[in-house]
């Protein structure tokens, strides 16, 4: 029995352990150190092909982005669609000078395809007064640009050499398109061949090197300056010096094709594998730039990264390590752990016998110690539950019952509050009479997502026309019926106070006043809203908006009026913005709606899509036909058969009407 306790099981692991691991790590270190050495170099060259692919696309990455950006401004597209007219030209050239100043190496250029004309900006010319050439197809050295236009729909990256400039660089050229896609000319940046080399190529630390070569395996960029000068002034594509020129083996070269492939389908981020060059066993690690379209290969001289003998040292003191650790962690689990155990394990027993009045005394302030205390309370806690049970489950059963008794006393509270602010909420909506009076026949869909929220509609009446608006501010429940109360009273202090016949006019200062008013520093509020002037008796309606839009359903369809993208109240939102009117002339028939995003955004479905504009305008052209009441009763229909089972994510509000000249 004493070999089956803890002790003599410990002292026997403990033992086995030892040995085991002993023997394990005199394998390995003479069996597996080479493998060792092969592994670690691998995650080096792993980990630096990384760090050089990183530092390459923070250099080239950014010039692409202000490349494509200089591709995509109106102004080139117009100068390039207009080459001739002196007042584009003047603002292009003004354009790509700022675009020069920004460019790392200071210069530019664009080629206009309707002249071929090569345009080039650099800081040594005056501002404004770039170099020109005409490039011809049948030149060699102007080949780049028709082969170009011709290939690239995006952008590229090229190692060439400039005849206008006289500098081999690498060329970033990035397509000019016009409105319907045609391809109106390139324009781009480069980087000095020198001064990549420098930043990119040349490594400080030793026993590393890299090399870019693009998917042919034609080197970008060598350490070896003269491989570079000389690809960048070679046009015949044959003749350039590939990686695979360098490489001593085929199979080797075969291996780096096919880690080409792999890593440009993105089905691995880098590939590592031996090889040699020029005779010397390196390992290479290959990664692929997505953005610039080239390969990063790092070369790990294995021989100045690490060797065999650095691993001896180690593992002597592993093994006296290993060895002082077991004997000393024996010793202390014997004196710290096991003997206090043995007695707790005792007292268990009696404990597991009945007797719950035990107490084993605590000497010490460590685990043990709050075990050895822990179980004197559980002793003491079975003891007295097993005395007093039936009293401590009727004090708790009368101290859960108080708390749900305040419980729900406090959520009738509530909602009796948020009932009243229902109705303190509904007062500020107009009226049945107020709106079949100034809008004909109408239609109102209000459903917000809790018993109050934050949509609302608006309708004020005056002499000959009558104000129309749809309102969502920010939040939904009762902060965002606070926003609603908030908004309407400005509302009215704005038509009041400045006029209420121009809808952009009041946005405008509607504006100023909810930023002045709200003065929210920390929490971003505000509201989109639909605004209409309705003049029934000339069939004219004026209409302005702030993130919603006005839909007019006619025989012909339905038509969508934008509001802008401007939104009211919020901290981002600018005070000197000037919002648009739409004036719309109504025909006999047409029916003109109002909605906030809570509709369009509804999610419904099998794939849980949001309800959407597309739907929403299908949804109106098939029942503009029904009266206004049965339209109301239509669309909550087939809003409710859309959302399913799934509860409503946002308040939803929907004005519809059919003026009726008066």
């Amino acid at each position: 029995m004493e070999f089956l306790s803890i002790r003599s099981k410990f002292i026997a692991v403990i033992v086995l352990v030892y040995l085991v691991i002993g023997s394990v790590t005199l394998f390995a270190f003479y069996t597996g150190s080479n493998r060792i050495i092969d592994v670690f170099a691998q995650r080096f060259a792993t980990k630096e092909a990384l760090l050089e692919k990183n530092k390459i696309i923070s250099i080239i990455d950014r010039e692409v982005a202000l490349a494509r950006k200089m591709a995509d401004d109106p102004v080139l597209k117009r100068w390039a669609a207009a080459e001739n007219s002196p007042p584009v030209k003047q603002e292009a050239l003004e354009q790509l000078e700022s675009y020069r100043r920004h460019f790392r190496d200071r210069s530019c250029n664009i080629t206009v395809n309707a002249s071929h004309t090569y345009y080039s900006l650099s800081g040594d010319g005056a501002p404004g007064r770039p170099a020109t050439t005409v490039l011809h197809a049948d030149n060699m050295s102007d080949e780049w640009y028709f082969v170009a236009m011709r290939d690239i729909d995006d952008f590229a990256l090229n190692l060439d050499y400039n005849r206008l400039i006289k500098k081999s660089k690498v060329w970033i050229n990035a397509i000019v398109k016009g409105a319907g896609g045609e391809k109106l000319g390139i324009c781009g940046s480069g980087i000095d061949i020198t001064d990549f080399l420098n930043e990119i190529v040349y490594s400080k630390e030793q026993g590393l090197s890299t090399i870019l070569i693009d998917r042919s395996g034609i080197i970008q960029a060598h350490e070896d300056r003269r491989i570079v000068e000389h690809n960048a002034n070679e046009r015949d594509n044959v003749k350039k010096v590939t990686i695979y020129n360098l490489m001593d083996e085929r199979q080797k070269q075969e291996q780096l094709r096919t880690a080409i492939v792999t890593l440009a389908a993105r089905k691995s981020e880098v590939v590592a594998f031996p090889a040699r060059f020029g005779g010397k066993k390196y390992l290479a690690a290959v990664s692929f730039m997505p953005g610039v379209g080239w390969f990063n290969v790092v070369l790990v001289d294995v021989s100045r990264v690490i060797s065999m003998r650095e691993f001896f040292p180690i593992v002597v003191i592993m093994f006296v390590s290993l060895l002082l650790v077991i004997i000393t962690i024996a010793i202390l689990m014997n004196r710290m752990v096991l003997a206090p155990l043995t007695s707790l394990s005792a007292a268990t027993r009696q404990v597991a016998g009945g007797r719950y009045d035990i107490t084993l005394p605590v000497t010490r302030r460590d685990e043990i110690g709050d075990l050895t205390a822990t179980f004197n309370t559980m002793t003491e806690t079975v003891l007295d539950y097993t005395n007093n049970l039936e009293a401590k489950v009727r004090e708790r059963t009368n101290e859960l019952s108080a708390a749900n008794r305040m419980v729900e006393e406090s959520r009738n509270r509530i909602m009796e509050s948020i009932s009243y602010a229902r109705m303190i909420q509904a007062s500020i909506l107009p009226e049945p009479d107020l709106m079949s009076r100034c809008l004909g026949e109408y239609a109102v869909l209000y459903r917000p997502k809790e018993i109050v929220g934050g949509d609302f509609y608006y309708l004020r009446e005056f002499p000959g026309h009558s104000l129309l608006a749809c309102i969502d501010c920010t939040g939904h429940g009762v902060p965002g019926a606070f926003m609603t109360m908030t908004v309407n009273s400005v509302m009215n202090h704005v038509i009041d106070m400045v006029c209420s016949d121009d809808p952009a006019r009041i946005l405008s200062e509607l504006n100023r006043v909810m930023q002045q008013t709200l003065r929210l520093r920390d929490v971003d509020a505000g509201l989109d809203i639909a605004l209409c002037m309705l003049d029934r008796r000339a069939a004219r309606l004026l209409f302005a908006g702030a993130g919603l839009s006005l839909y007019i359903a006619s025989a012909e369809g339905v038509r969508e009026i934008k509001g802008d993208h401007q939104r009211v109240g919020y901290r981002g939102s600018r005070l000197d913005y000037g919002y648009h009117n739409h004036e719309v002339a109504l025909s006999p028939g047409d029916t003109c709606y109002l909605t906030t995003d809570g509709l369009l955004d509804e999610p419904g479905g099998d794939m849980r899509y949001s309800f959407g504009s597309e739907r929403f305008k299908m949804m109106l052209a098939g029942h503009r036909h029904l009266v206004m009441p049965a339209q109301t009763e239509a669309f909550e229909r087939i809003l409710s058969d859309y959302r399913g089972s799934h509860p409503q994510r946002d308040d939803v509000t929907l004005v519809g009407f059919r003026p009726v000249p008066c």
